[in-house]
This record gives C-alpha cells, sequence and structure tokens, in this order.
C-alpha cells in the first residue's frame, strides 16, 4: 500500500513540475526599466545583444525586381531592424485584443503598431505575418484578422520574444532574415530575435513621427 501510494505522489510530483512552465503566463511583461508594459504607452523594440543592428522599425525594401520590395517610401510596409546600432527605431503600441486590459502579460494576445501621430498619412501600421515563403512580417495588418496577433514571451532573465500565435496553442517565435540587405522580422529563422522594451518617453514635437 505505501508503495502505491508513493508511486501515486510521484505522478502528482511529476505532472506539477511538467505544467509549472504554465504558471507564468500570466506574469506580467516589463521593460528595460522593470516597469509593467502596458497598452496605453509607447515602446522601442531593441535588441538584447548589441552588435547586429538597432531597434525595430519599418522600411522599404528595395529589390522590388525579385518580387520582395515595394516602391512606397513614404509609408513603407516592411519591418524590419534597423542596421545601425544607435537608432532606437519607431515606437510601437501592444494592444491587446481584450480592449479591457491595460497591463500587458505573457499570456496577452495582442496586436502590434507602429505609432504615427498622424494616420491620415500613413494608415499601414499594424504588424501582421505575409503568406510568402519566409513568411515576413508588414505593417499591412488589420486588428481584426488572426495573423496580426502576437504574444510577448520571457526569453531569458534579461530579455523577451516575440512570437506569432495561430492560435492559442501553436506559436511561433519570430526572428531576423538578412533578404535584399535588409535584417528583416520573419517567422521562418534559425535564430530567435530576443528584445528589450524601452519606454518611449518623448512628447510634443519629438514624438511626431509621420
Amino acid at each position: 500500500m505505501k508503495r502505491v501510494n508513493v508511486l501515486v505522489i510521484s505522478l502528482v510530483h511529476l505532472l506539477v513540475a511538467i505544467s509549472s512552465p504554465c504558471t507564468t503566463a500570466n506574469e506580467v511583461v516589463r521593460d528595460i526599466k522593470g516597469e509593467i508594459v502596458r497598452a496605453d504607452t509607447r515602446y522601442f523594440v531593441m535588441p538584447v545583444r548589441r552588435g547586429s543592428g538597432g531597434g525595430v522599425r519599418r522600411g522599404p525594401i528595395l529589390d522590388v525586381g525579385n518580387g520582395v520590395g515595394d516602391t512606397n517610401f513614404s509609408c513603407p510596409s516592411q519591418v524590419v531592424q534597423s542596421p545601425e546600432e544607435e537608432d532606437k527605431g519607431m515606437p510601437v503600441f501592444f494592444n491587446p485584443t481584450d480592449t479591457n486590459k491595460v497591463e500587458i502579460t505573457e499570456s496577452t494576445y495582442l496586436y502590434i503598431d507602429f505609432y504615427r501621430r498622424n494616420h491620415l498619412i500613413c494608415n499601414n501600421t499594424v504588424w501582421k505575418v505575409e503568406k510568402d515563403q519566409n513568411s515576413f512580417l508588414s505593417t499591412n495588418g488589420n486588428p481584426s484578422k488572426d495573423d496580426t496577433w502576437f504574444q510577448i514571451k520571457k526569453s531569458n532573465d534579461s530579455s523577451y520574444k516575440l512570437v506569432y500565435c495561430e492560435d492559442i496553442v501553436l506559436c511561433h517565435d519570430i526572428g531576423i532574415i538578412v533578404s535584399s540587405g535588409e535584417r528583416r522580422l520573419s517567422l521562418n529563422i534559425n535564430e530567435t530575435f530576443q528584445v528589450v522594451l524601452i519606454k518611449d518617453t518623448r512628447f510634443g514635437i519629438n514624438s511626431n513621427i509621420i
């Protein structure tokens, strides 16, 4: 009888150990200063490892001849990592699909929206996964579509990763592919893009990004 009890207890401990990582799903996401990331605040998405480039921004891809670029330089539609080390990129909002949520947790489904002070000039700001060979990210998203749903997950003690979620159980890490001379965000990756989030504290004319 004791052996049965020991077996049951061991199985319980095993199940707890297997399921315990799921308890982190509701942990809040924090910026580089340890403050809780909020839906009503703008953030720069920066690489945790320096030396490969700066923050995430939108940009045109020039190699139009091979069908992977665009010619819209006023409102470019690609999500790329800046080649400039000191460039923080362009700030984004993390907008939960549950509009009642303000604090972002690791279980929050959200869409990512590049900040634009004047949406009459550029209204293509929402990230989405393109249905192409490399599953590149673009800014042609519609918040009501599930190809724009992402989550922010802990990567290690000092960084996060962005993941794209096909459904409630299947998510894909986002990384970088060098294509046409640009470092493009993509699902077709060899290495996950590990990032830190930096609050955009600019106001007035300094925050007037077209």
